[in-house]
């Protein structure tokens, strides 16, 4: 997998819902970034999302807005336009996805939850929901949001 290098312009991000709440801007948050819990002792305050250990992804941010500024941030249930982070493989649709550790921030990419083998489950907690249509490599696409933590059973 190779990271696109810059985060695309995504018009028009809320494809459908109405489920949005406003929260603080950690940073510089640009309209269809996938935006994480910042963490650092402060409330109802979201940052772009980078796949980062603890990291609880809530929704997309559907407006660009400056560090400390309030951001509309569409949350479950909505659909949004979301940029694939991998610029070398498609995502299908009914895929989950999942923040991605791309440098840019807020991107998404497919995570696989098939049971393999091993002594160990592993756990998913950063999807933030699942691909409604197919989504190119590099390219935009819609994706149902439904943050939750995926368990991956052992074939044991």
């Amino acid at each position: 997998m190779t990271d696109i290098a810059a985060f695309p312009a995504i018009h028009d991000v809320l494809y459908a819902g109405d489920n949005i709440q406003s929260f603080t801007a950690s940073g510089a948050i640009t309209a269809g970034q996938v935006v994480a819990i910042d963490a650092t002792g402060v409330t109802l305050t979201v940052r772009a999302a980078v796949a980062e250990s603890g990291e609880r992804p809530v929704g997309v941010a559907i407006m660009s807005v400056a560090s400390g500024a309030q951001v509309p941030v569409a949350m479950t249930g909505c659909i949004v336009r979301v940029a694939n982070a991998d610029d070398g493989a498609d995502i299908d649709a009914g895929e989950w996805l999942t923040t991605n550790a791309n440098t840019v921030g807020g991107t998404v990419s497919a995570q696989s939850v098939a049971a393999e083998s091993g002594a160990t489950a592993a756990i998913y907690d950063t999807v933030i929901g699942y691909a409604v249509g197919d989504i190119a490599k590099a390219a935009t696409g819609l994706m149902m949001i439904q943050p939750q933590t995926i368990t991956r059973p052992n074939k044991n």
